[in-house]
């Protein structure tokens, strides 16, 4: 049986996979604004704590992206017992994380309920992305992963920037942070009621469930046999390491950004914190979330990743040597290379490469990966940062970009194939 959903594959973008791109993507802005609203923060709490750079890192950045490398693996694994089923637990996880914080007064407290809120961002990283590829049409499926993934985890960033630039104006530093990161709850409030109202997905249905009645229900797709298959992990384990090891790069390179540039870089460089990650968030990263939607089913995902590493490290390397009245420039372009690559496809190759019945836990593997790249960042760049200062720091994001832009090229393009054309990897021969 080749190819049983080319129907579904073939449909032109309607409103049904536009209503599904957005409710995908809101638990992505949700996962934006809470860990960029943590960085906007940082001074705040260190100070509010009595804590220093080190230890505010760890409870506002390693405790959540923990809570993120487990929430992937419990909901990988529980992916393959319905897609829909656990799609609202995350968002749900979410809210209540993100609430408590606003109540906690003790550092390890936070710590805790920042891995809570963590647990749901990282299932929600493995759900997204996967639910978006299995709704979406052949033609378009780049474009509503790239909206529903990169663009609305900017966007959530954006609104943390403006809503601590609002709160700081007439809120006390500490109303200020605790307000600032409970309000993450409401858009994953908004995310818990708006994802009931979808069906299951036509993959699971059909390559997991093998429930070919609801797939005539929901999709009008008529099929009469269920493809009968099994795993071969010798065809698919290289592409998972590729997929896995250019995640994991793209995440030490990128957060080192995320949670040092409103404080450190833009120190640094003689920039107010909030008005730096403002100009680099809409100037240069969203622009480039835009550019790489455009042209990612046109130029495929190789390409456009292979350049944006190549950019990401000839961009911030400058940046390093050169540094003064171009500092904040090039660490511009460095933020759109950024997002017109890897920041936005870098997630699709866990999903895209693998068939369906494996799907959740491929992605969860690569999704793993990308977080043991904060945890690298978290750990490790304070360190570096205070040891041997920022620019050999941004000399080794800049060479672990140019590594993770050559290790691209291996991995196989996706542009204009079919998700069930990665079933046939799978199937009895």
């Amino acid at each position: 049986m080749k190819n049983p959903l080319k129907e579904w594959d073939d449909k032109k973008l309607s409103p049904f996979h536009i209503k599904t791109m957005l409710v995908a993507g809101a638990g992505t802005f949700v996962d934006g604004y809470d860990l960029t609203v943590g960085s906007l923060v940082l001074t705040i709490i260190e100070e509010s704590q009595g804590i220093n750079l080190e230890s505010a890192s760890e409870i506002l950045f390693l405790s959540i992206i923990l809570g993120n490398f487990l929430g992937a693996i419990i909901f990988g694994y529980l992916a393959k017992h319905g897609r829909k089923k656990f799609y609202g637990i995350d968002a749900m996880l979410m809210t209540i994380g993100a609430v408590m914080q606003a109540f906690a007064d003790t550092p390890i407290l936070l710590s805790v309920v920042r891995f809570l809120l963590g647990l749901g961002i990282g299932a929600d990283y493995v759900l997204s992305p996967l639910v978006a590829a299995e709704y979406a049409n052949k033609k378009d499926r780049g474009k509503l992963m790239a909206i529903a993934g990169g663009l609305m985890w900017n966007l959530g960033a954006l609104l943390s920037v403006i809503t601590v630039l609002v709160l700081s104006t007439f809120l006390p530093p500490d109303l200020l942070w605790r307000i600032s990161l409970a309000l993450g709850a409401l858009p994953a409030l908004i995310v818990i009621y708006a994802r009931r109202k979808f069906p299951e997905t036509p993959r699971y249905l059909l390559y997991i469930k093998g429930d070919l009645k609801s797939l005539n229900k929901y999709y009008d797709i008529k099929l009469t046999e269920t493809p009968q298959s099994h795993i071969n992990w010798s065809i698919l384990l290289i592409p998972l390491i590729l997929a896995s090891g250019t995640w994991y790069l793209f995440d030490v390179a990128a957060y080192a950004g995320v949670f040092f540039g409103p404080n450190v870089i833009a120190e640094s460089i003689g920039v107010n914190g909030i008005i730096f990650e403002l100009i680099v968030l809409a100037i240069f990263a969203i622009p480039g979330n835009v550019i790489s939607a455009f042209f990612v089913d046109r130029a495929g995902r190789k390409l456009l990743q292979t350049i944006g590493f190549l950019g990401m490290g000839v961009s911030i390397i400058a940046f390093a040597i050169i540094g003064s009245k171009l500092a904040l420039p090039l660490f511009g372009i460095y933020g759109l290379m950024a997002q017109v690559g890897p920041g936005t496809i870098v997630g699709f190759w866990g999903v895209e490469l693998f068939p369906t019945m494996i799907r959740g836990i491929t992605n969860a593997i690569t999704v793993m990966s990308g977080r043991l790249g904060v945890i690298t960042t978290a750990l490790l760049f304070p360190l570096i940062i205070n040891s041997y200062g920022i620019q050999i720091t941004l000399i080794v994001l800049g060479i672990l970009s140019l590594i993770a832009s050559a290790l691209t090229l291996f991995l196989r393009e996706t542009k204009d194939k079919s998700l069930d054309e990665f079933e046939l990897l799978r199937e009895k021969v």
